[in-house]
């Protein structure tokens, strides 16, 4: 089995580079197997070793950093060879990044060493679920975890812009940005229609559409989210003022936010989501903690589509 481990140096503000040496020792028995150090200033590395490495012969990826280094890498499968790849190549992920959400919905240890040591005694493949963003010029996107809009993407936005305050605050950089973000902006109108139920309009302050269950470094968004049920959790936060939004946080945490009155959840397996009508500010989305596009955009699933480690 031919294996590549990509490497983000920089996860965790720099977990990843100091757990490197103890995950190489750990991974000993699955040797040979190449290794990629991603470069800081590159656009999306992990995505482009994994395609590389696939269309080369690797059956087997693995990827010692975040959540975004590993929505990368399945990007680059997918990308090698659209679901044909998914189904005969594996992914095994180390967390060692800042959230480390996926790894709790997925099972998977949040200690990268503790990860490596499970793959090397032969971590059993479980078949997951895969969601997949697909946009009007026809263009798509794969993640593993959580896709949102709103002010959800706008604290993603923020953390790419100064991945210092990441590396500085570790996970509490989600928090920080959450509380900053949650102040200075406003519900936008938007449309949301999930499966054949009947369109959600009005004003949003974010729409969490889970595979996983937790995300933005240990928010319980969705705690009806199961990785491979075949169903989005998709969660509506409606016309909650600034300081609602922002009081209300340890709720999202905790888990307990469905009661909130502004607070909708739904399952569906198809989401079509748009501006609403006027709204001529583009609405940015994320996945995986990264920003993908803007709406409009469908979101549906692959199901039990990869070959997930754990």
């Amino acid at each position: 089995m031919s294996t590549l481990l990509i490497v983000n140096p920089a996860a965790g503000g720099g977990r990843a580079a100091r757990a490197l040496d103890r995950v190489l020792e750990a991974l000993a028995p699955l040797r040979p197997f190449d290794v990629f150090v991603t470069q800081p200033g590159l656009e999306r590395p992990a995505e482009y070793a994994a395609r590389d490495a696939v269309l080369a012969g690797a059956t087997r990826i693995l990827v010692l950093g975040g959540d975004g280094s590993s929505s990368q890498a399945l990007n680059g499968i997918y990308a090698a060879g659209g679901a044909d790849a998914l189904a005969r190549v594996s992914l095994g992920l180390l967390p060692a990044g800042t959230g480390r959400d996926y790894a709790r919905s997925a099972g998977i240890a949040r200690d990268p060493v503790a990860a490596a040591r499970a793959l090397a005694r032969g971590a059993a493949a479980q078949r997951v679920d895969v969601g997949v963003i697909t946009f009007p010029d026809g263009r798509t996107r794969l993640f593993l975890n959580v896709s949102s809009f709103g002010v959800s993407a706008q604290i993603a936005h923020a953390l790419e812009e100064y991945p210092q305050l990441k590396r500085r605050a570790g996970a509490v950089a989600f928090g920080l940005a959450t509380v900053r973000a949650g102040w200075g902006y406003a519900p936008v109108e938007t449309e949301l229609r999930v499966d054949l139920q009947a369109a959600q309009r009005g004003p949003t302050a974010a729409v969490a559409i889970a595979n996983g269950g937790w995300f933005g470094g240990g928010m319980h968004v969705a705690p009806s989210a199961h990785v491979d049920d075949g169903l989005f959790e998709v969660v509506r936060f409606g016309d909650l003022a600034r300081r609602d939004f922002v009081i209300s946080l340890p709720r999202l945490y905790r888990g307990t936010h469905y009661t909130h009155p502004h607070v909708r959840h739904s399952q569906g397996a198809e989401i079509l989501a748009a501006p609403g009508v006027g709204v001529t500010q583009p609405i940015e989305i994320e996945a995986d903690g990264e920003i993908v596009g803007a709406l409009p955009a469908r979101f549906s699933f692959l199901p039990a589509a990869l070959s997930l480690l754990a």
